[in-house]
């Protein structure tokens, strides 16, 4: 078993594995500032799941005392983050060893500090056939919530199901069974959909009474093993806060 320590930044309890991380000793001496969605009481972790990827992406890969996390209330962003960011998204990383030099997108954050800290290696270059199995979920789960035409429901249920399907033959049919998408350990795919995938159980069980057909065993296998993980429960949001970050596009509940 590991080791963990326990330190909390904004309101916000990070859990760190000593087995991948040197010990902390002083927070303010941190390498990384990592600017994440602040949750509905403006402090605690919030729903955005590219602020997740990343947030899961750090705990497996920089060491215990180069990442600090710092909560952005989406909703009141101050002087200081739109400086940094002046469309005002998170994810945003800030290497201060870099001279602050600021990196915006979640994709490209991981590609960062995947050049930085190579091992663990997380296969960030992965492009198999996983990825054809998994891109098209959160798409058509935005489109059913976004939905307003109570006529399209059932054309958008049945494509969105389509491509869970889609990810369940994957799973079913590959040689290589990982408790992971393409290891038995998490990779960097799988911090890019396990955040997507809690969205749909929440907000599509929420909004549209939609959910991940029972028979689909090794989807929720897959989510099963994913969200037993430390790193998994210290990065995610309430579900609340999904509910509340999906109300704000006005979407009708069925």
């Amino acid at each position: 078993m590991w080791s963990v320590r326990r330190f909390v930044l904004n309101g916000y309890t990070r859990l760190k594995y000593t087995e991948y991380r040197f010990s902390t000793t002083d927070i303010k001496m941190s390498r990384f500032d990592l600017y994440i969605k602040a949750g509905r009481d403006g402090k605690c972790v919030g729903d955005c799941p590219f602020s997740q990827r990343v947030n899961l992406f750090t705990h497996f890969k920089c060491p215990e005392s180069t990442c600090c996390i710092k909560t952005v209330n989406v909703l009141e962003k101050t002087p200081e983050f739109l400086q940094l960011n002046p469309e005002g998204k998170v994810p945003v990383l800030v290497d201060k060893e870099a001279g602050n030099k600021v990196i915006t997108d979640s994709k490209d954050i991981n590609i960062y500090i995947n050049d930085l800290f190579p091992q663990p290696d997380m296969k960030i270059d992965y492009d198999g056939p996983a990825v054809a199995a998994t891109n098209g979920i959160f798409g058509k789960m935005a489109a059913l919530l976004k939905n307003s035409d109570a006529s399209a429901i059932p054309a958008l249920r049945e494509e969105l199901t389509a491509e869970l399907q889609k990810f369940e033959d994957y799973l079913k049919k590959r040689e290589n069974k990982t408790k992971y998408l393409i290891e038995d350990k998490m990779m960097e795919i799988d911090c890019q959909l396990l955040p997507k995938l809690h969205h749909l159980q929440v907000a599509g069980k929420y909004f549209q009474k939609y959910e991940i057909p029972q028979e689909y065993t090794n989807v929720w296998n897959y989510i099963k093993n994913g969200e037993s993980t430390v790193e998994w429960k210290d990065t995610v949001c309430t579900d609340e806060d999904i509910i509340s970050g999906w109300s704000r596009h006005n979407i009708v509940k069925v």
